[in-house]
């Protein structure tokens, strides 16, 4: 995606160097690599500037002995615009300069289009920030954004802010797209950040999201955030075009490293577009996933998406291979996005959940300890649990020690979770595996919850045999009142047996 747009902003300035006037006239060139387009473009240049050297060199030695206001009009009038452009790099800057400051705009202008900024960048970063501005404003009423596209990066920045008035938010667009060197885009996106929503706007209602999104491919990581949000804060409308363009262009390779960079709200935002849950769009989308490394960049997104789309995402993870599937874990623990994966994990199906939890990498304990950690830092229990419950017995003390880990807040939220789920039996199975003093604290806790009775309820006819087995080994450990209710708990699902095990001492059996 990005390298057809780089090759059609270069095949377009190749046009002009070669006095194409219609650029789709080298279409037949775009699907070549952009560097090849764009060397020999600079060999052409080369080639015509080079070719009269001497000549240039003994034109530009001549000036010096004239006086200034002399040069211009000679300049001006008998040299004409396209051989000064050519003599330029043979003149001193200053002098340049000088000259320049007495020739008029439109001549300028002219005389711009046919500079090369790689011999003439000392020339441009001398010359005052008002004659820039002239300039630029004589271009852009030609439509001459290739100019202007070429010569940003060594404008120095006063003149960039002194011209950048002179151009609407659409010129912004179209010079960005035709920049010469790309890296220059955050020193653009700086000099106009209040510019940006109208820049954003004019590719939405121009029709130009092929500009724009060369633009996102283009800006730093750390610039991604601000650009991202402020595009889902100018409404659905304006989300909704940018993910058709990115659908139609099959750019989520550009899209995607900027909504993982968006904020909650924003995302949540992004998620919410109906086009984004159209499934020929998430097909297209986990093919950038899992095919073209952007699976990381997909997680923060697809944990803000609706049921159905999510299993969708699940239901594609959970067709890769071992290895694949290990991978990508792999990939979303180093990034720290556990908090993301694990709703995902949730979404597939029990087999598959299964599969993953047997997979060796979610035996390792760093990567135990960070789902525990992301499972309690944002409150995931619901969702976590019935993964927690796949993992094999070997995962057990491990995630014993993350529970004994876990502030009582946290501990707290846990049993509550587990009490409103299937999962109570995961939860206290792992609990009890603790050493004396972890399983004291947890037995504690639930005995003075307000919600204990949410608890007791929690244990059915369902509830596996392995949970009574295990209160029943720990029975003098837990509190007199919470034995109690447990003995009365068991006898009330037929569970005599049980209840009579559990019984505190000396209490009469029924």
């Amino acid at each position: 995606m990005s390298e057809h747009l780089v090759a059609v902003a270069e095949t377009t300035k190749l046009a002009r160097l070669l006095g194409v006037t219609d650029p789709t006239e080298l279409d037949f060139l775009v699907d070549l690599p952009p560097a090849a387009i764009r060397e020999y473009r600079e060999r052409v240049t080369d080639r015509l500037f080079d070719r009269d050297t001497k000549r240039l060199r003994a034109i530009a030695t001549a000036s010096k002995i004239v006086p200034v206001a002399i040069s211009a009009k000679i300049a001006e009038r008998a040299f004409g615009p396209i051989l000064c452009a050519a003599v330029a790099s043979a003149v001193e800057p200053s002098r340049a300069v000088d000259i320049a400051k007495s020739l008029s705009g439109p001549f300028l202008a002219e005389c711009a289009t046919g500079l090369d900024p790689r011999r003439t960048a000392a020339i441009i970063a001398a010359v005052p920030p008002r004659m820039i501005t002239d300039v630029a404003r004589e271009l852009l009423s030609r439509g001459d954004h290739i100019t202007m596209g070429r010569f940003v990066h060594v404008v120095p920045e006063p003149a960039l802010r002194a011209a950048a008035p002179v151009m609407s938010d659409t010129d912004l667009l179209r010079i960005a797209f035709l920049l010469e060197d790309k890296s220059a885009i955050d020193k653009v996106l700086h000099i106009v950040a209040d510019r940006v929503p109208g820049v954003i706007r004019a590719a939405a209602e121009q029709h130009m999201w092929a500009e724009g999104i060369d633009l996102l491919d283009s800006i730093a990581p750390h610039n991604r955030a601000w650009i991202g949000d402020t595009a889902a804060g100018l409404g659905g409308d304006v989300l909704d075009t940018l993910i058709t363009a990115v659908a139609e262009l099959d750019a989520w390779t550009t899209l995607l490293p900027i909504t993982s960079a968006m904020s909650h709200h924003s995302l949540r935002l992004f998620a919410e577009r109906p086009p984004v849950h159209d499934e020929t769009v998430l097909a297209a989308i986990m093919d950038s996933a899992l095919d073209g490394g952007q699976w990381t960049n997909l997680l923060p997104l697809a944990a803000h998406l609706p049921a159905a789309q999510l299993t969708f995402i699940a239901t594609r993870l959970g067709d890769q291979d071992d290895a694949h599937l290990e991978d990508l874990i792999r990939d979303a623990h180093l990034s720290g996005l556990w908090e993301a994966m694990i709703p995902v994990a949730l979404a597939l199906t029990a087999d598959n959940r299964r599969r993953m939890a047997a997979l060796p990498v979610m035996n390792e304990p760093d990567v135990l300890r960070a789902v525990i950690t992301a499972t309690a830092d944002h409150d995931l229990w619901a969702q976590a649990l019935p993964l927690v419950d796949a993992l094999p017995d070997t995962a057990k003390p491990t995630l014993a020690d993350c529970v004994g880990d876990l502030t009582r807040e946290q501990l707290l939220a846990a049993v509550l979770a587990a009490s409103r789920s299937d999962n109570i039996h995961t939860l206290v199975d792992i609990a009890l595996t603790q050493e004396h003093s972890g399983r004291a604290r947890v037995l504690a806790l639930i005995d003075g919850m307000d919600d204990r009775e949410e608890f007791l309820a929690a244990l059915t006819t369902d509830t596996p045999d392995t949970v009574w087995q295990a209160l029943i080994q720990v029975r003098t450990e837990i509190p007199d009142g919470l034995l109690t209710l447990l003995t009365d708990r068991a006898r009330q699902l037929g569970r005599d047996h049980d209840a009579s095990q559990l019984q505190p001492v000396g209490a009469a059996a029924e």
